[in-house]
């Protein structure tokens, strides 16, 4: 039944709906657009159009589930974005990608014994609103990381000039890369095409895992995460061809 509540189920069977009903009235070029309309929209939105897209993504580099305990001295975290709060708890003004990102970093500053230095690296991400870097660190305070351990960077705007941010405070000393599992290979390709040393630790999986029948059903958050992805090969296509990665 909760498939059934989502909007996208209605949207697509209103679009192949309509589409028939426009073949039955000679509509031809109507009717078969609302219906090819529908049925990418449905196989975009269910789980394993989703999983066909971020897939290739998030398989590239695999979770980072034991890091080497010596000669890492700096966790580097790209921020994704914040939220709109105000007058609210520190992690309310985190976008959830940032957040998976945050806790991320936390799980190997906390397996590492407490000893690496953390680094974000993020500027303002949306018109009007706030640097994330300094927000993102600010929470990792209240969560218990000591000041000192603690820097950001807050001028950069995209993944390249975040590469370039971790270049000027770390040159090549090796670190510890930690962005969303989708977003990791382009991240990884620009860190190394500027002679950076990162090693992975990819965060934030979306790729639906098993096969269930309900997947089969088209849900808003499965369009989401393809939308996320196509937009994700479209970045690495802007910059394969800007020379960047």
């Amino acid at each position: 039944m909760d498939a059934l509540t989502d909007p996208l189920v209605w949207v697509v069977l209103l679009a192949v709906g309509v589409g028939v009903w426009g073949l039955c009235r000679r509509a031809r070029v109507l009717g078969a657009f609302l219906i090819l309309g529908g049925l990418l929209v449905a196989g975009l939105g269910s789980g394993p159009g989703a999983r066909g897209l971020l897939g290739p993504l998030e398989g590239r580099y695999p979770a980072l589930l034991s890091p080497p305990e010596e000669g890492v001295d700096w966790i580097a975290v790209l921020t994704g974005g914040e939220g709109w709060a105000s007058e609210r708890p520190i992690t309310s003004d985190l976008a959830t990608s940032t957040a998976e990102r945050l806790l991320e970093a936390l799980r190997l500053w906390h397996m590492l014994g407490g000893r690496p230095r953390i680094l974000f690296v993020g500027g303002i991400g949306k018109p009007g609103g706030r640097a994330e870097a300094p927000l993102v660190a600010q929470a990792a305070f209240a969560l218990g990381v000591p000041g000192e351990l603690v820097e950001w960077e807050a001028a950069s705007r995209n993944t390249y000039e975040n590469a370039l941010a971790i270049r000027d405070r770390l040159g090549t000393r090796p670190f510890f890369l930690v962005t969303s599992a989708f977003h990791m290979p382009r991240a990884m390709a620009v860190c190394k095409r500027l002679g950076l040393s990162p090693i992975p630790a990819p965060c934030g999986h979306r790729a639906p895992q098993g096969l269930s029948p309900y997947e089969l059903i088209p849900a808003s958050e499965y369009l989401w995460d393809s939308a996320l992805a196509i937009r994700e090969y479209l970045a690495l296509v802007y910059y394969r061809i800007r020379g960047r990665i």
